[in-house]
């Protein structure tokens, strides 16, 4: 995996809309908003990406909201289930992290990725099963970056690390020199294809298997 300093991190089920995509959104909502700086994390590379494992609300649902229901944007549903590191057994009670830019490409105003203003923790439930509604971002207006949604995971047991951003089938900029910057973390295909229902909602799978050997080498504020 390549990275900048600008960018700093380059990088199944069938879908079922459940009751619980609304369930802790309030509490999400109302814990994002006390968020004014998020602690870091070394990403192995050169530079950081904000640390989801300090910053957890109480209450972490396995269907949750990304971007709220009135961003700008394509809505944009993914599912997909968390395996234990054998990649066969579901593996519940795994929390990713999710964040991304906005439908014009940025991350907040001022732009800074750092502290993205879309963002969100959904959790596995009993069968391994997670899923989240957001808009589709939209790629670094300044960089020839694919479009993506960051992600880390953890777990009890896998501290925080990184994993390949989710990326979407048919995205121009996914060219055979980005193809080489994906590390394989996840444990499954990180580019996804994408459908799109009647009602023009894009929805998506992505499928995670637990790894061992990676650390996020500590949380830490920025000063």
């Amino acid at each position: 995996m390549t990275f900048s300093r600008r960018s700093f991190v380059e990088h199944a089920m069938s879908l079922c809309v459940v009751p619980a995509w609304a369930m802790a959104l309030g509490d999400l909502d109302a814990h994002s908003q006390r968020i004014s700086h998020f602690p870091q994390m070394p990403t192995g590379g050169v530079g950081v990406t904000p640390c989801g494992s300090l910053a957890p609300p109480a209450t972490v649902p396995a269907f949750g909201r990304v971007a709220a229901t009135d961003e700008p944007g394509e809505a944009l549903h993914i599912t997909g289930t968390i395996y234990r590191p054998d990649a066969v057994t579901p593996a519940r009670d795994v929390v990713l992290f999710l964040y991304h830019t906005d439908e014009q490409g940025h991350y907040n105003q001022p732009n800074s990725p750092f502290n993205p203003r879309i963002y969100s923790w959904v959790k596995s439930d009993a069968s391994g099963r997670y899923g989240f509604a957001t808009i589709k971002p939209a790629p670094y207006p300044e960089l020839n970056t694919p479009a993506h949604i960051h992600v880390s995971i953890f777990a009890p047991g896998f501290p925080e690390y990184w994993v390949d951003d989710y990326w979407f089938e048919g995205d121009p900029v996914i060219t055979p020199r980005q193809l080489t910057t994906l590390t394989g973390r996840g444990g499954f295909q990180s580019i996804i294809k994408l459908t799109r229902d009647g009602d023009g909602v894009l929805h998506g799978t992505r499928n995670f298997a637990l790894q061992h050997g990676f650390s996020a080498g500590g949380c830490r504020l920025l000063t």
